[in-house]
Order: structure tokens, then sequence, then C-alpha cells
């Protein structure tokens, strides 16, 4: 199976020790792109809604001043003059708050038109506040006629026609980017009788929606959006410009910040921390980040899709807007702090801002928390090599392809016996590969030709993704798909190159990761809400010339867990394929990635993948570990896909428990590899094995004597009377993060206290096997947290284990 641990080992055993991958291990720089801020996005309430009466509100920038407030600037024009007339009536307003996320409430209009004879003759719009060395700089749009002159009478008749009033294309044309300085954040404003810069290079017809920022080189770097030149579409691109003041002049770059989408309203600060330059926007669908090291080399941020436009209220309800645009992220002391959006719903708009959450230490993800509570799945493993008759052989189905694919041929296929399989076991989700390593996709693909479409089997129209997510809803199990992109015998790649040189390898790998990327889409479009991604031995970085699948995953399954890339993982492979993780294992890390193969970040692979295995108590992000192991695994062999005559080698049931005992006891979710034979069913003595597991794990942990929950250091456990138990399972309120580093349990023994069990890690659940115990009372001691200890749950059980 191409699984972590080979993307780790295998690759390279045959020409370094395990000792000699860790020193050659990338390093990954110390300034990295690591920012995160879709899961920070919080609910909003009726104080996070700024509204004013007979106005339409658009467009805002904070700024903390002097006297402690929290000063909002943002456009806003008459509603009699519809919608449509911020092109023709939008001035700049003033409110104030004493937090950033609001209530917010009126001051003052800073910035009106300033008639016929200026450049900025008829509105004020578009905002951005910012203090450079010791003064207030007020950036802002404005339009004007040019040379023809223009009654109020006209402006307003512009402005309730709308786009196809004949004024509209002298108007738009006519925009440009200025700026306003005071020395105080309650003015006066002086402006300057020019523009700040005229449309070139990357950008023409326009400047506007200035986003501005200073770097560490004491420079400032202004992005305004403009046309895509020798465009026939309608296509918005960002360009960046630099001048050594906040006044210019500023000098306009070759290279678009943004040009491969149509994008909007970009706003951009530098962050000081991480050494880098971010910038937020709006596109069709969704608000997105990108970001620069420099402030003039710009990509997508590793979170390039920030959130799709709509937002939870706290009531419960959903607001999804007509129009969501003009994002704003207010820092403070470095942190993001609050992401304010314009959103028009019906006939109004208004501004919205949304609190963003920075936990004091690492908490997970909502996606996060269902796969650790989920506890134990299954993926089940099917590639045309099942077909073949042979023995399973990694390395050459790698680079080999299968010579007859029209051996694929299950006539009883059964995705219903093999999901009530995995539920006798008590799994809860379960995973498909969808691809592996053949290349052969087990769907209806409209990108990928080497599909169930190329069969004679069921006429070429069979699905068995289709029929597996059926089957997972059908028993309650949660779907999840397995793709593995990393090779593709039959396309030849490896480790995600095409084969060949030059020009025909480049337009070949260009064709493979587009292929990828409408997989991925297909995938996540067709078949409802999926719990899990896996991409098998990682998918790359896009940086390294792989596919760009996360923005894809982020756009269509927002609560689906990613697993994993360059640029994210959600959860890390435990450092075996045994089933079992170290004692402790903490859910934290010190990386949000792990990388793979020879992109594996620092320290991966040291001393036998000890970090994947233990995981980092002070680890900045929340990547809780994965236990896999193979059903049939036992006996000397490794099997992940069906090989004839190998029912001997399916794990013994005590084996079985133990890996239970060590993975999720042990503060993991354990997934079991599942192996589906040619005629499409699981086989009996693989059926018959899962559900003695499920049947033993439902008797071991159905019926615990007492159980209770409690904070603090003292969590203590009163028994109706004196009883004997023999288990203990513990667990943190993990949504509030793991707090506990280290602990005791003790029974209260013939009046005396005495020690039972003792650990570091606690998480999600640690489970302790102990001697029998006879005692009324037991406590549970908790000696070093990080916070408040939150315990979820501590019973105890009696149960036979011999």
């Amino acid at each position: 199976m191409n699984k972590t641990l080979q993307s780790y080992v295998m690759l390279f055993m045959a020409i370094v020790s395990l000792s000699l991958i860790a020193q050659v291990s990338i390093a990954q720089p110390e300034k990295q792109d690591d920012l995160y801020i879709y899961d920070k996005v919080s609910e909003i309430s009726n104080d996070n809604i700024f509204k004013t009466e007979g106005y339409y509100n658009w467009g805002t920038s904070i700024l903390k001043g002097k006297d402690g407030k929290y000063h909002l600037f943002y456009s806003r024009w008459k509603s009699e003059y519809k919608f449509t007339g911020w092109l023709t009536h939008s001035e700049i307003a003033h409110a104030t708050s004493r937090a950033p996320a609001g209530p917010w409430k009126f001051k003052e209009t800073v910035l009106k038109g300033r008639g016929q004879e200026h450049w900025d003759a008829i509105t004020a719009h578009n905002p951005k506040i910012k203090y450079f060395e010791g003064k207030y700089y007020l950036y802002y749009i404005s339009t004007n006629m040019g040379d023809k002159p223009i009654t109020q009478e006209e402006l307003i008749e512009t402005a309730q026609t709308g786009y196809k009033h004949p004024n509209w294309s002298i108007l738009r044309p006519n925009q440009r980017t200025g700026v306003a300085v005071s020395n105080s954040i309650n003015g006066p404003w002086k402006r300057m009788d020019q523009p700040l810069i005229e449309p070139s290079g990357p950008i023409t017809t326009l400047t506007v929606n200035p986003a501005i920022d200073r770097g560490k080189d004491g420079k400032y770097y202004l992005i305004v959006k403009g046309d895509k030149p020798n465009e026939k579409r309608f296509i918005r691109n960002q360009a960046i410009a630099v001048s050594n003041s906040p006044l210019g002049p500023f000098k306009m770059q070759e290279k678009p910040v943004i040009d491969y989408t149509d994008t909007e309203d970009v706003s951009m600060w530098y962050d000081k921390g991480r050494d880098r330059f971010y910038g937020v926007f709006h596109a069709h669908e969704f608000i997105g980040m990108v970001t620069s090291p420099n402030g003039i080399d710009w990509k997508k941020a590793n979170e390039y899709v920030l959130m799709s436009k709509k937002v939870k209220m706290k009531d419960g309800t959903i607001l999804k807007p007509d129009r969501m645009e003009r994002p704003f992220v207010y820092t403070e002391n470095g942190k993001p702090a609050v992401l304010s959006l314009a959103v028009k719903k019906g006939e109004e708009s208004y501004s919205i801002f949304v609190p963003l959450k920075n936990p004091e230490f690492p908490v997970p993800n909502a996606r996060q928390l269902a796969w650790q509570e989920a506890e134990l799945g299954v993926v089940f493993h099917y590639d045309l090599h099942v077909f073949d008759g042979k023995k399973y052989g990694q390395g050459q189905n790698r680079i080999d392809p299968v010579p007859d694919y029209q051996i694929f041929n299950p006539e009883k296929l059964d995705t219903d016996q093999w999901i009530k399989s995995a539920k006798d076991a008590g799994a809860t989700f379960a995973m498909l590969t969808a691809t592996h390593e053949t290349g052969f996709a087990l769907y209806q693909s409209d990108v990928n030709p080497y599909s169930l479409k190329a069969l004679k089997w069921r006429d070429g129209k069979g699905d068995i993704v289709g029929d597996f997510v059926n089957s997972c809803r059908k028993y309650g199990i949660k779907p999840g798909i397995y793709l593995g992109i990393r090779w593709n015998s039959f396309l030849g790649v490896h480790d995600f190159k095409v084969n060949g040189e030059g020009e025909f390898r480049e337009n070949r790998q260009h064709w493979y990761n587009s292929m990828v990327e409408g997989m991925v889409k297909e995938i996540c479009t067709r078949y409802g809400e999926l719990f899990e991604i896996w991409f098998d031995g990682g998918a790359d970085h896009p940086d390294n010339g792989a596919p760009d699948v996360l923005p894809i995953v982020r756009r269509y399954q927002p609560n689906c867990l990613f697993y994993h890339n360059g640029q994210l993982a959600e959860a890390r492979w435990g450092g075996s394929e045994h089933g079992m993780v170290g004692d402790p294992c903490w859910a934290t890390f010190p990386y949000p990635a792990t990388g793979a193969g020879e992109s594996a970040w620092k320290n991966i692979a040291k001393d036998n993948f000890k970090l994947l295995k233990h995981g980092d108590p002070d680890g900045k992000y929340w990547v809780p570990a994965m236990s896999d192991a193979p059903l049939r695994g036992y006996n000397g062999r490794h099997e992940w896909f069906w090989e004839p005559g190998d029912e001997e080698h399916i794990f013994p049931l005590e084996n079985l428990v133990d890996m239970y005992y060590k993975s999720v006891g042990r503060n993991s979710t354990l997934i079991l590899g599942l192996t589906p034979d040619p005629d499409g069913l699981m086989p009996e003595p693989d059926v018959n094995r899962l559900k003695e597991l499920g049947t033993e794990i439902k008797k071991r942990f159905s019926d615990p004597i007492a159980n209770t929950s409690g904070k603090g250091t003292r969590v203590y456990l009163k028994l109706p009377s004196t009883q004997k138990f023999n288990q203990l399972v513990i667990q943190e309120d993990i949504a509030n993060g793991e707090r506990i580093r280290a602990y005791s349990v003790e029974a209260l023994i013939n009046g005396q206290w005495k020690e039972v069990a003792s650990g570091q890690s606690i998480g999600h659940k640690r489970i302790h096997l102990i001697d029998e115990v006879e005692a009324s009372r037991l406590r549970l001691m908790i000696h070093e947290s990080i916070s408040e200890p939150i315990i979820k749950l501590f019973s105890i059980y009696a149960i036979d284990h011999k």
C-alpha cells in the first residue's frame, strides 16, 4: 500500500539509512507562511453588525487611537440614490467603538467629493486608515467627469439608472486613488492635489481600492486594482507599487499581485512576526488570501480559501447575503483580531465585524474534533491488481501499468456488505481508495479517462465511489475518500513528477496537475458531505509543482478533514503502520504540516519517527495522530490489498484489542485497512474477525461501574460501595485544548490512598488496564497543567481481559 510509512522510508531505504534521512530532512524557513484564519472565524451577534439609517454602508478600515478607542472609517451614501449610488454619491464617515468588533457609533462625515475643479470631484469611497511616523493617512478613491460638466440632477439620474447609464462609462475610467493626511485621527484632513498613482504595467483603465503598509525595509507598499490589459473579458488585476514615502511617488511593479483569477478589494498588512505581507480579497465565490515575503512577489497563501461567503450568527442562523465584499483584517499585537466585510442583502448594505479567535494554546477545529471523537475507522483498498491473482508488489506497481485493465470485474460487488462489516467492528467512518498507484479511478470521472468509464464491467457505467458513499449513509457511517495522486503507473507519474524532458514534460505535468485538481473537484462536489479526504503519501506543496488541492477541498468540503499536503495536515501519521502510537502521545505538533519523503519537515524521521509517534506538548499546532494498520498484517505480512491464500495473516482478536488500547487508548484515532476480494466482497474470515472485535470492544467499554467529570487539579469519583475494578478511562474536554501534562490516579484502599495509574498526556482518551483493585473512592490528581484542567469523563470498569 502507498502509505505514509512507505512515503518516508521505502523510497529512500535503498539509498540512505533512517539516520541519514533525519539529516537531510528539509529545514523549513523560520519566517514561513503559517497564518491560518479559516478556523478562527467566530459567530457574530447584532453588536457586530453596523447599519446606518437611510444609508448604504460599504468598505471599512479600523485603527486603534491614542484615546484607547477604535476608529472606523467607512464609505456610505444615501439609500435614496439606490445601491449604484456608490459611484456618484459616496462619502467617507467616521465611527468609534470600545471594541474592534463593535458596536459602532457614528461620529462624523470626514471626506466628500471636492467639486468640479478637483481630481476627487464627485465622491470619496473605500477608505483605508493608517498611522505612519506620527501622522494619520486616509487613503481613498474618487472620480470625476473629466472635461464634461455634470449637474447634481445628472448624478442622481446616473445613480438611479445604474450601470447602463452613459455616464457610467465616463465615471468608471476616471476613478483614482488618493490620500488625505492629519496630525490627529479626528482631523482636519489635508488632501493632495493629484492622485497617488496612474494605471500602468499589470493594470489599465483605473487605480482603485488602495491597501498599503510599511515593510521591514522602511518602504511603503501600495496595492491598487485596475483592469487586466489586453483582455476582451471583464477581468480585474491587482498591482503593487512601492515608494519611500506614504505620499509617494509610487513606482508600479511589473509583477501583478493577482492576475490568475478575477478578484477585488485587496486589504493588505505586514506581519512582523512572520516577516511577510498578507492580503485578503474577495472572488466570486469565496474570500481569499495571498502572501508575499517581500511585498513584490506574491502568491496564493497556504490558506488561499479563507472562508465562504456566509457567516454563522450566534442564534444559529446563517447570514448568506447577496453580496459579500471588501474584506479587511484588523490586527492587534501582531495577531488578526477582526475580519470586517461589506454585505448587501436585499435593499440593505451594511458592515459586519467577525471576531477572530486567538486561543491561548492550540485547540482542535471542528473537523479535527469530530475525527478524534470518531476514534475508529476503516479504509477499503481496491484497485486493478486485486484481480490479477498475484502478490501485490508496491515498487513495481508504482512503475508498471497493469497490462489489461479489463481484468477489473467484481461480479458480486456489494458495498453494503463492506460497510456492514465495518459497522460491526465498531467503526464510525470509512474511506475508499478512489485512486491508488495504478492511477485507475473507481468512479465516473470526466477528467480522467483511466476510470470505470473505460471498462466493459457494467457497460462502463459503474461508480464504486457512489455505491460506497450510499452504503455509508445507509449504515450511519461517515464516508471519506482516499486519493492516490503521488504515483500513477499508467501515466508515468512518480513522486508527483511526470516522466519526460523539457517542454514535453512540462506540458504533461501541467495536464496531470489539472487532471488531478479536476478529480478532486469531482470527488468534492458529486457525493455530498465527506468526513475525510486522504491524500496518500501527502499531496506535495504546489510551490514544488504539485497539484493545488487544498483550496478545492476548502471551497467545496468545508467540514472535511484534510490529510495532507505540504501546506496543511489536520492529522498526522503516527509513525508506524502497526496501529499504535507512543506513550505519551500529544495532539499538538511543532509544524502545521509534516511533508513527506524528501520534503519532510525537520526532525520528522529522526529517532525512528519519534516526533510523529509522540507529538510535542509545546507544539503550536493541533495535529492529532492517526494509527493505521492492515487487518491482514499478522505473522510477517502487511497486506493492504487482497491476495489469494492470505487468510492466516488476519490479526488475531487479542492483537486487535491490544492495538485499540495503544491507539484509541493513547489519544489517537485508529484506522484499519480492509481488503475486498475480486468478487467485490469482504472475505468471510475478515468479516467474522471484525465482528469479534466490535463485540469485544463493546463488552469492555459499555458498562462502567461509575463515572464523573470535573474541573481543577482534583477530580473525585465516589463508588456506591467498595468494588473491584481493573480498567480506567480518562478524557479531557479537548475542545479547550490539551491542558494536562502529568497526572496520577489514586484509589482509597483500606483507608489509604494508593496510586494505581499515572501518565503525562490524556487528550481525547486515555485507557489504563491495571491490576485488579478493590476500593470505594478514586481521585484523579493533576500534577502539571498549562491551564485549568477540564475532565470530560473519568470512568472505571471491571472487565475480563485475561
